[in-house]
C-alpha cells in the first residue's frame, strides 16, 4: 500500500509539473531578441523553411516531413510524398496573408532559426506557424533550439496524435530518421 500511494504522489507531482510547463510555455516571450524580420508574404519551401526571397528561416523546433520522404495511409494504394503534404499544409494556413519572423539566435543548414507568425497582430500560439505545422500532424516538435520549444508545442503534438492527424493516420518514419538514412 506504501508503494501505491508514493507512485501516486509521485505521478501527481509529474503531473503537474507537466502541467505548469504547458501552462507557462505558450505564455513565453515569443521574441528571444533578435532581430525581426517582416511582415513579408512567404516563399514556403518546404514544411518547416520560409523564405522572403533574401533569407531563408527554418521554423524553431520544429521538424516536419522532408519532400520524397513516403508515407502510406490506410486504404490507399501506394506511397505519398509526406513531405508535399507539410508544405501544403503550411501554404494553406498561410494564404497570402504576411509574416514576421523573429531570429532565434541560431542558424541551421544557412537559414536563419526563427519563430515565424502569420498577420499583423501579436505574436500567439494561434498565429505561430509552427504551432500550425505539428497540430496538423505533418510535423513534429524537436529539440535542435532546446527544451523551451519542445515543450511549447508539445500540447499541439499530443492533440495530432490523439486525432490521428497527418502523419499519425499514415505509416512512415520520423524526418530525422528518413534523413539519416537517405541523405
Amino acid at each position: 500500500m506504501i508503494k501505491w500511494g508514493v507512485t501516486i504522489r509521485a505521478s501527481g507531482a509529474c503531473l503537474a509539473l507537466l502541467g505548469g510547463l504547458l501552462f507557462i510555455a505558450p505564455n513565453v516571450e515569443p521574441l528571444a531578441g533578435g532581430q525581426s524580420y517582416g511582415p513579408f508574404v512567404p516563399n514556403i519551401i518546404d514544411g518547416d523553411t520560409l523564405g522572403n526571397g533574401t533569407e531563408r528561416f527554418r521554423l524553431v523546433g520544429v521538424d516536419s516531413c522532408e519532400m520524397g520522404q513516403p508515407i502510406k495511409f490506410p486504404d490507399q494504394e501506394g506511397e505519398l510524398n509526406c513531405g508535399y503534404f507539410a508544405r501544403a499544409f503550411v501554404e494553406e494556413f498561410i494564404r497570402d496573408q504576411e509574416v514576421t519572423c523573429y531570429d532565434q539566435g541560431a542558424r541551421s543548414y544557412e537559414r536563419i532559426v526563427a519563430r515565424c507568425f502569420v498577420g499583423d497582430g501579436w505574436p500567439s500560439m494561434e498565429t505561430d506557424i509552427g504551432a500550425f505545422a505539428i497540430y496538423s500532424g505533418w510535423a513534429v516538435p524537436t529539440e535542435h533550439a532546446g527544451a523551451l520549444f519542445h515543450a511549447r508545442y508539445l500540447m499541439e503534438y499530443m492533440m495530432a496524435r490523439a486525432a490521428q492527424r497527418g502523419t499519425w493516420n499514415g505509416s512512415g518514419v520520423l524526418p530525422s530518421v528518413w534523413r539519416a538514412a537517405n541523405r
